[in-house]
């Protein structure tokens, strides 16, 4: 899928949301003209014709509603596609469901969501972010969890671009949201990406004890990568005990050589002896 490609996809996306809810408020619309018609005096009602507009009207719901049923058996599909690796087909089933019709958009907009996450793996960060914007325009109240999926993957492939004010925007609303545990392990590698980045290590240090303990049940790259940026913060912050305990920790979980060569925020950590003694100038900042 190239640019123009994705672009299109996501027109055709737009107009599709935009047209179910046009599509849902006409027939909450017509369900209610049709209830109050009723209500009138049987001399002013012809109940032939009430008959074959409520008629109409439900069989175009069971329509949708089995279209719907449909377009979840895709998503399913794509899914089944994405995890077994099989990322261009599955792209092409995302973009059937998103531009699909159904009585509602939730199936699209999480539809949308994973088409982000199949770039994202890709590390296609251009994409992920003309994405996750578009995802981000509509109204996700009653989808929390593809909001904060969607903001995680934008500010991430933003830190990956240097874009760092942008980053911080897409990651300020998910401060105010209770957070499951869930989406706070998903957010503290991104979060303490940016505000090192952003020269704000007391911040990174801030609340030490529970980022470890989330960091700890992280797979094991990303609980590397995480006792990492800890250590960097507290380097930053002149405690250097806890540093080089933080040090040996990450070397624990992985070789923290290759995460660097990703990550360059955690590259002067990388490059410390066993003992956790390499430091950079910049610590002394």
């Amino acid at each position: 899928m190239n640019t123009d490609d994705l672009d299109n996809l996501l027109r055709r996306f737009h107009r599709r949301i935009n047209q179910i809810a046009l599509i849902r408020a006409v027939a909450i619309l017509a369900v209610v003209l049709l209830a109050v018609w009723s209500t009138w005096e049987p001399a002013h009602l012809d109940r032939r014709v009430a008959a074959l507009l409520v008629g109409v009207v439900l069989l175009g719901w069971i329509v949708l509603a089995l279209v719907s049923f449909h377009l979840a058996r895709m998503l399913q599909m794509a899914r089944i596609l994405l995890g077994t690796g099989q990322t261009d087909n599955a792209r092409v089933w995302l973009g059937r469901v998103m531009t699909g019709w159904s009585l509602s958009s939730r199936i699209q907009l999480v539809a949308c969501q994973h088409l982000a996450s199949s770039f994202s793996g890709k590390d296609a960060h251009q994409e992920v972010v003309s994405i996750c914007r578009a995802l981000l325009r509509h109204r996700l109240s009653r989808l929390r969890h593809v909001a904060v999926n969607a903001r995680l993957m934008l500010a991430d492939s933003l830190l990956m671009l240097d874009r760092l004010a942008e980053a911080y925007e897409a990651l300020r609303p998910l401060y105010d949201l209770p957070l499951s545990l869930a989406d706070r392990m998903k957010l503290l590698p991104v979060q303490l990406r940016y505000e090192l980045r952003a020269g704000q290590p007391a911040l990174a240090a801030e609340s030490l004890p529970e980022k470890v303990r989330i960091a700890e049940l992280l797979e094991s790259p990303q609980a590397a990568l995480v006792h990492a940026m800890l250590a960097k913060a507290c380097r930053r912050q002149a405690m250097h005990a806890l540093a080089e305990f933080l040090i040996r920790r990450a070397r624990l979980y992985a070789d923290l050589e290759p995460l660097a060569q990703r990550y360059n925020v955690i590259a002067d950590i990388a490059s410390a002896d066993g003992s956790g003694r390499g430091v950079s100038p910049e610590d002394h900042a």
